[in-house]
């Protein structure tokens, strides 16, 4: 007998380490039907748009005439961020989450009825065109980055405020900007809306200088009388939309805006029209 106590005694000892390992994972299984499962990785590409739109419009600058042109609309959404060109944005928000500005975009917070965005954008800027009689001896605008932060605010339903303030991130004379506009969205049906928006801009002494102004050096070259602006409003604005998805994917779209260029803006000697106004209408399609 004694010699069998202690196999026995040893393989006891066995028995309850092996039931001492398996009693935590015996808890969790127990408890694995009432914890909440794990969250799948959130998606990398969330969509894209790709489309074309027809433009017709001009440039108040100079005494170009108006143009037809066909323009690509266009528009990746990676996480948090989007890439878009102008056309892009608001088509995704046709039945979907709203999205926020042109170039590269990503919401910084967002609240019940408001929103704080950031965004970067290229500004194309101008060149320099002796042959037209108004940009005769005006200085070339060069292209810049503007970084842009955007508060929106719904005070109603169907209303939507809008806030944003632009600068020039290269230091390439592009100066400061600042947007206002209030628009309202009529729903027609499920899949289709019209916007109606108007909208007032601003500009620093830099800003309308660079866009509006002639040096008195570059004056005297041309002969001609200097003119800089100081800091003041730009213009006013006001634009219809009409948007229907024609299902899911594809999205149809069109809408007409006139835009007055008002103050130190409208009084420049570059300005060839102080009234312009313009139509598109586009289709693109939607993932």
């Amino acid at each position: 007998m004694p010699t069998l106590s202690r196999p026995l005694c040893g393989m006891r000892g066995r028995l309850c380490a092996l039931a001492a390992a398996a009693l935590p994972a015996a808890v969790a299984a127990q408890a694995a039907p009432d914890a909440a499962p794990p969250e799948p990785p959130p998606r990398t590409v969330q969509g894209y748009v790709i489309g074309a739109a027809l433009v017709d419009g001009r440039d108040p600058v100079g005494q170009s005439a108006r143009t037809s042109t066909l323009q690509p609309v266009w528009g990746l959404w990676v996480g948090r961020f989007r890439l878009s060109s102008g056309g892009a944005a608001t088509l995704w928000g046709v039945g979907r989450e709203a999205l926020v500005d042109a170039g590269l975009s990503t919401t910084l917070v967002r609240r019940s009825n408001a929103s704080l965005s950031a965004s970067l954008r290229w500004d194309e800027g101008r060149e320099t065109d002796e042959d037209d009689p108004l940009l005769r001896g005006a200085s070339p605008v060069r292209g810049t980055l503007r970084g842009r932060l955007s508060l929106g605010y719904a005070p109603a339903p169907r209303w939507s405020l809008s806030l944003g303030v632009s600068q020039d991130l290269l230091g390439r004379a592009g100066g400061a900007q600042v947007s206002a506009g209030l628009s309202y969205r009529h729903p027609v049906s499920a899949r289709t809306h019209w916007d109606l928006g108007g909208s007032i801009r601003a500009g620093n002494t830099t800003y309308l200088r660079t866009v509006y102004g002639l040096s008195p050096p570059a004056a005297a070259r041309v002969g001609r009388q200097p003119y800089e602006p100081s800091a003041g409003a730009e213009a006013v604005q006001l634009d219809w939309r009409l948007v229907s998805a024609l299902d899911r994917d594809w999205v149809v779209y069109g809408g007409v805006g006139v835009s007055r260029l008002v103050g130190a803006a409208a009084r420049s000697p570059l300005v060839g029209a102080r009234q312009v106004w313009s139509a598109q209408i586009g289709l693109a399609y939607r993932h």
